[in-house]
C-alpha cells in the first residue's frame, strides 16, 4: 500500500464527518463493543476496504479479532479467530509501543513501509519503504490480501490491540486518509480508556455487592447460611466447585501437638460442598482432600496463607489431588485457611476449570484480594456462630453478650451499606471529575492551537505598521520632490485612490491590532479556565476565574431565536490574590452559573433575565463571591436537600445531582469556606461563596 496526497482528499468533508460521528458515538455510549462495531463499518466505507478488523491482545500476548467489517464477502471472516503469541514478534510489539509504528504492505510491489511517531509536535515521519519479508507476503497472499494497513491501538502506554485494513486489490491511500484513520484510532483509544474505567468501577461495585450479599448470608440472618454463602462465593470467584471444611475445635498452631491425624472421627468436622467435587478411589489413604499430605504439610510450614494454584497438574506434590480430579476439567485451586486470631477454623476451597483444553485459568490478584476479604467474613461468622452456640450451652446468663454481639454485627452491616453508598458517591464524583478534566484538556488544547498563530500575527503587526509608515513616508517625499510625475504614475495613483489608501491603511492596521489583542485575551481566559487538574493550592486571581467561566458560558447568555438574552451585571470589588485550588473553584463557578441560566431559561417572566456577580473582601482574612439571579427562587424543602448527593429537580438526562454536592465539598471541605443559598420563591436566588485568603488560616 503506497501513499499519495491528493487535493480532493485534503478538502473532502468526509473525514471530518467521520470523526464527528465517531466522537458523538463515544460521548453517547460507553459500550466498547457497540463503538467498535460501528467504527469498523465507518472506516471500511471511508477507505473502501474489503476488511476492517480490530485485534485485541490477551494477557499472554495471544490475541483475538473482536470486531470486523467485511465488504461484499470478498474476504473470509476472521471475527472471533484466535492467534498465538508468536504471530507478532516481541520486537514488533515494542516498536508499536515506543514509536506507534504504522505498517503498510503492498503485495504487488513487494514493499513494506513503516512510519514512526517522532514526537507529539512533529507527528509521524514519512513512510520508509523496504522490501517486505517473503513469509509475510506469502501469508497475505494466502489470506487473499493485496494491500494491508496496520496501526497500533494503545491504552495507557500499553499495546491494547491492532487496527487492520485489508484490500483484495492493490490500493493507494492518501496522506490525509492515513491521518484520518490515525485520528479514528486515537478516538478508539479514548473509548477504550473510558470502557476500562467503567469496567473497573463496575467490577469494584460487583465485588462490593458480592461481599455484601455473602456478609448478609453469614451475619444478617437468624441462622448462619454457610451453604448459601459457599454457593455465592463459588459464583463470585467464577469457580466450578467449592468446599467449606470446618473443624469442630479450632487448631492452635502455637501448640502443634494438637494437630489431628487423618484417622479422625466423622463428627470431628463439618463439610459443605458445591458444584464439582474430588472423587477418591474405593480405598484411599485419605477420605477428604483437606486431609491430603500436601494440605497438612502446607499448614505445618507456618505459611498457611491464601494458596492460589493455577494448575496443580504442574505441581509434583499434588499427585493425590490430580488423581481425585482426573475425571473433571478442574485445574486450579484457591485454598483459604480460615483464621480467627491464631486459631485455624477450617478451609474454604474454590475449584476452577481449565480456560481451554490443557490451559489453566489463572488466579488474578483481584481474585486473591476478594478471597482474602471473604475468608475474613467466613472466619468471623463461623467463630461468632460457634461462640453463640457455646454461650447458649454453657450459661444462659450470658445472653446479654450475645445481644451485644448481634448489635455489633448489625453495625457492621450498616457500615457495609454506608460503604456501598460511599462507593456510589465516589463513582459519580469520578465521572464528574473526568468530565471536567476532559473539558479542561479540550479548552487548553484549543487555546494552545489558537495561541501560536495569533502570536505570530500579533508579533508581525508592529513590523507591518512600521513598514507601511515608511512606505507612505517615501510616497509623500516622492510627491514633494516630484510634484509633476509622468502621466502613467498619475493614472495609477488615481486608480488606487492613493489619498484614501494613505489615510485608511494605518486605520486598518490599527483595527487588526485591536482584533489580535481581543483574540489573545480570549485565549488567556481559556487557558486560565483549563487549570482543572492542579493538585496544589496556588495564589490565584478569582476575577480571572470568573471571567474565564463566563467566557465558556457566553453562548448561553446571548439571546436566541426563542429566548431572550440574559443580562450580566458584574460588581467586582478589590480582591487580593487568594491561595486556593483555582481549577476546582472554576468548577464551582461553572455549576452555580449554569444552574442560574437553567432557572432563567425555564421560568421566563416579564422582567429582563439577569445574573449578578458581586465580589468583596470580608475583614482581613476572607473574601466572598455572591452569584444571584432574578429567577423564580427555590422552595424551602428543596433548599434543605440541595447539597445532598444525587438530589436534583431536573429531568432525567439533564441533571445528576452532583453539581452542588461537589461544589459544597470543594468550598467547605477543601477550602474551609462557607457555601450557602439564600432564596425565596418569586424573589430570585443568591449563592454565597466565602473562602479564606490564606489556606493556612484556621477554618470555620
Amino acid at each position: 500500500m503506497s501513499l499519495e496526497t491528493t487535493q480532493e482528499n485534503a478538502t473532502s468533508p468526509e473525514p471530518e464527518k467521520l470523526l464527528r460521528r465517531l466522537t458523538h458515538r463515544i460521548r453517547r455510549s460507553l459500550e466498547l463493543e457497540d463503538i467498535l462495531k460501528a467504527t469498523v463499518i465507518e472506516v471500511g466505507e471511508f477507505l473502501s476496504s474489503d476488511r476492517v478488523a480490530v485485534y485485541q491482545f490477551h494477557a499472554d500476548n495471544s490475541g483475538q479479532v473482536i470486531a470486523e467489517s467485511i465488504r461484499d464477502d470478498l474476504l473470509p471472516s476472521l471475527l472471533g479467530a484466535n492467534f498465538p503469541d508468536e504471530e507478532i514478534s516481541t520486537e514488533a510489539r515494542e516498536l508499536m509501543v515506543e514509536s506507534q509504528v504504522r505498517s503498510i504492505v503492498n503485495v504487488a510491489s513487494g514493499q513494506s513501509g513503516q512510519s514512526r511517531l517522532l514526537n507529539d509536535e512533529t507527528g509521524f515521519e514519512p513512510i520508509q519503504y523496504c522490501p517486505a519479508e517473503p513469509d509475510h507476503l506469502s501469508q497475505l497472499c494466502e489470506m487473499g490480501v493485496q494491500s494491508s494497513l496496520v496501526l497500533p491501538i494503545l491504552n495507557q502506554d500499553q499495546l491494547w490491540g491492532l487496527w487492520v485494513c485489508h484490500h483484495c486489490e492493490p490500493h493507494q491511500i492518501s496522506e490525509h486518509e492515513l491521518q484520518t484513520v490515525q485520528s479514528v484510532v486515537d478516538q478508539v483509544s479514548i473509548a477504550i480508556r473510558q470502557s476500562v474505567l467503567k469496567h473497573q468501577v463496575r467490577e469494584l461495585a460487583n465485588r462490593e455487592a458480592a461481599i455484601h450479599r455473602i456478609s448478609s448470608l453469614l451475619h444478617s440472618l437468624s441462622t448462619i447460611e454457610l451453604q448459601g454463602a459457599l454457593e455465592e462465593t463459588v459464583a463470585t470467584l467464577q469457580g466450578s466447585g467449592g468446599r467449606l471444611w470446618i473443624q469442630a475445635e479450632p487448631v492452635d498452631l502455637q501448640n502443634p501437638s494438637v494437630l489431628k491425624n487423618s484417622n479422625v472421627p466423622s463428627n470431628y468436622i463439618r463439610l459443605y460442598t458445591c458444584g464439582i467435587q474430588p472423587h477418591f478411589s474405593d480405598q484411599p489413604p485419605y477420605h477428604l482432600i483437606e486431609q491430603c499430605s500436601v494440605w497438612q504439610k502446607h499448614l505445618k510450614s507456618g505459611e498457611a496463607q491464601i494458596w492460589a494454584i493455577d494448575d496443580f497438574y504442574q505441581e509434583s506434590d499434588f499427585q493425590d489431588v490430580q488423581s481425585a480430579f482426573s475425571a473433571t476439567s478442574v485445574r486450579g485451586i484457591l485454598m483459604m485457611p480460615l483464621w480467627y486470631r491464631h486459631h485455624l477454623l477450617g478451609y474454604l476451597s474454590i475449584f476452577r476449570n481449565e480456560a481451554m483444553p490443557q490451559q489453566a485459568h489463572r488466579w488474578l490478584s483481584e481474585d486473591i484480594e476478594l478471597a482474602h476479604a471473604l475468608g475474613k467474613q467466613f472466619a468471623t461468622a463461623i467463630q461468632q456462630h460457634e461462640m453463640h452456640q457455646q454461650l447458649h450451652i454453657l450459661n444462659a446468663s450470658l445472653e446479654a453478650q450475645v445481644i451485644e454481639r448481634t448489635a455489633q454485627l448489625q453495625q457492621a452491616t450498616e457500615q457495609l451499606s454506608q460503604a456501598f453508598y460511599d462507593l456510589r458517591k465516589t463513582q459519580s464524583q469520578l465521572i464528574q471529575t473526568e468530565k471536567m478534566s476532559s473539558l479542561g484538556e479540550l479548552v487548553a488544547g484549543v487555546a494552545h492551537e489558537i495561541n501560536n498563530p495569533v502570536n505570530f500575527i500579533y508579533g508581525n503587526l508592529n513590523h507591518v505598521s512600521e513598514y507601511a509608515y515608511d512606505l507612505l513616508t517615501l510616497v509623500k517625499t516622492y510627491q514633494a520632490c516630484y510634484p509633476n510625475p509622468i502621466a502613467k504614475v498619475v493614472e495609477q495613483a488615481e486608480e488606487i485612490d492613493i489619498d484614501f489608501l494613505t489615510q485608511d491603511l494605518p486605520k486598518t492596521l490599527a483595527s487588526m491590532k485591536v482584533g489580535a489583542d481581543r483574540i489573545r485575551q480570549i485565549v488567556l481566559s481559556l487557558r486560565n479556565f483549563s487549570r482543572l487538574d492542579q493538585s496544589e493550592m496556588k495564589p490565584s486571581n478569582l476575577h480571572e476565574g470568573l471571567d474565564s467561566t463566563l467566557l465558556i458560558l457566553q453562548h448561553r447568555l446571548k439571546s436566541k431565536s426563542d429566548l431572550f438574552g440574559i443580562e450580566l451585571v458584574k460588581n467586582y470589588g478589590d480582591l487580593p490574590i487568594v491561595e486556593c485550588y483555582a481549577g476546582q473553584l472554576n468548577q464551582v463557578f461553572m455549576n452555580v452559573i449554569s444552574n442560574a441560566i437553567d432557572a432563567l431559561e425555564e421560568h421566563l417572566n416579564t422582567q429582563t433575565p439577569t445574573i449578578s456577580i458581586r465580589t468583596e473582601r470580608l475583614g482581613n482574612d476572607r473574601v466572598v463571591i455572591c452569584i444571584s439571579d432574578n429567577g423564580p427562587g427555590i422552595p424551602k424543602d428543596v433548599q434543605d436537600k440541595m447539597f445532598e448527593t444525587f438530589f436534583t429537580t431536573k429531568p432525567i438526562g439533564r441533571g445528576t445531582g452532583m453539581g452542588l454536592s461537589i461544589s459544597h465539598e470543594i468550598v467547605v471541605e477543601k477550602h474551609g469556606g462557607v457555601f450557602k443559598c439564600n432564596s425565596q420563591p418569586g424573589h430570585g436566588t443568591e449563592f454565597w461563596i466565602e473562602i479564606p485568603i490564606d489556606s493556612k488560616q484556621p477554618t470555620l
